[in-house]
């Protein structure tokens, strides 16, 4: 557990920690993008569909560079 903690203080310092940050964001990501898409109801219009799933892509983006690119920028 050590070992895991070591390399979760800097994702970009290592392999380890890079690998669980990625898995970790993927894990987020498709949680995100399977309720944006469960929820849509199909009587929308395809460009009103288009933009929710856009926000979705912002939101991980957003979420991606908050636990990944961010840390590693500030080293």
């Amino acid at each position: 557990m050590d070992i895991i903690r070591e390399a979760m203080a800097l994702p970009v310092d290592n392999f380890l920690g890079m690998l669980i940050y990625a898995v970790t964001f993927m894990f987020v990501a498709g949680l995100v993008f399977s309720l944006a898409l469960k929820f849509i109801p199909n009587r929308l219009p395809y460009a009103v569909k288009s933009l929710i799933v856009f926000i979705a892509i912002i939101i991980s983006l957003i979420i991606w560079w908050q636990m990944i690119v961010e840390p590693g920028l500030n080293l």
